[in-house]
């Protein structure tokens, strides 16, 4: 199995807003992984103007707001980043934020985007999407997610939901390099609708060749499935339950009817998480194995109602 390495991290910021408890995040992850970081500050146009002496408002060159916001940015990277033991670089650029962010990251070659987000502030938001969600769908790599007032600066118990979408294996390839850094305890939380049969035949084998790498990493792990009519709210209740630091879920398309009102999985899962959510793009090299291989038995796992706890045996 590949290993993968964190050696960029794009780390988009509002210059006017920073949050200081993503910038602890994103400080201690650097220096776990030794990690180069790059703030950027997309800069939108509408918004270049100024109060002249006449009491007009002018706009200003582009060139001339981003050479004083870059300044701007390098002296708060500065003051931010000079007292620790990380390479830090920063940026400004203008444009749609979205398209900037992945720009950015293409070039930058980063592995993975940092970025906070507001929560759902009321049903418009949360049906229109928010624009980590975009960042998601756009980036080249994986976006860490973390959420206003999340103080979290190591991620010691990681909550790992398998749905029966593709790419779980790749999700585990980023999920162990985070693991080992911060000598994680996984709960392994596989999630099969109770309408679907054989979807939670196949959780269940692709939790047992899950448990097989889990056990060659020697890596701490626990493992729950939870036959459920709602994911989201069973992974959000297990976070709690878990006092998870980390989610990590796939950041894929499955659509249904109710997407059409409330989104993919993923776009659910980090509006109303309260705690850091890894999405990771699923990749097409790595599709969900139908069939256990042959001679590896599957492993009987813990049965969760609904609400979350154990079914009577």
């Amino acid at each position: 199995m590949e290993t993968i390495t964190i050696n960029r991290i794009l780390v988009p910021i509002d210059l006017d807003q920073p949050s200081p408890d993503i910038m602890n995040l994103v400080i201690a992850m650097s220096q776990r992984h030794k990690a180069e970081i790059r703030l950027l500050y997309v800069l939108s146009p509408e918004y270049y103007t100024f109060a002249a002496i006449d009491s007009l408002a002018v706009s200003m060159p582009h060139e001339e707001v981003l050479e004083a916001e870059t300044q701007r940015l390098h002296q708060w990277a500065d003051k931010m980043l000079s007292d620790h033991s990380v390479a830090y670089s920063a940026e400004c650029r203008i444009g749609p934020t979205v398209d900037r962010i992945a720009e950015s990251a293409t070039e930058f070659r980063a592995d993975l985007i940092i970025m906070g987000t507001h929560g759902s502030t009321g049903l418009l938001q949360y049906v229109m999407g928010s624009e980590a969600y975009h960042v998601i769908n756009r980036a080249p790599c994986p976006v860490l997610t973390v959420p206003e007032q999340a103080n979290v600066r190591e991620f010691r118990e990681i909550l790992f939901p398998i749905r029966p979408v593709p790419g779980n294996m790749a999700k585990y390839e980023f999920t162990r390099t985070i693991a080992r850094k911060n000598n994680a305890h996984l709960t392994i939380l596989g999630l099969a609708n109770n309408l679907e049969a054989d979807a939670g035949k196949a959780i269940n084998i692709n939790m047992a060749l899950l448990s097989k790498h889990i056990l060659d990493d020697a890596l701490e792990a626990d493992s729950l499935l939870s036959h459920t009519n709602s994911a989201v709210h069973t992974v959000l209740q297990q976070a709690e339950e878990q006092n998870a630091d980390l989610i990590i879920i796939t950041a894929d398309h499955a659509s249904n009817i109710r997407h059409l009102f409330v989104g993919p999985f993923f776009k659910q899962i980090i509006s109303q998480a309260k705690r850091p959510v890894l999405c990771i793009k699923p990749q097409k090299s790595t599709p969900m194995r139908a069939h256990p291989a042959k001679g590896k038995s599957i492993p009987l796992f813990p049965m969760l109602n609904q609400s979350g706890f154990p079914l009577a045996s």
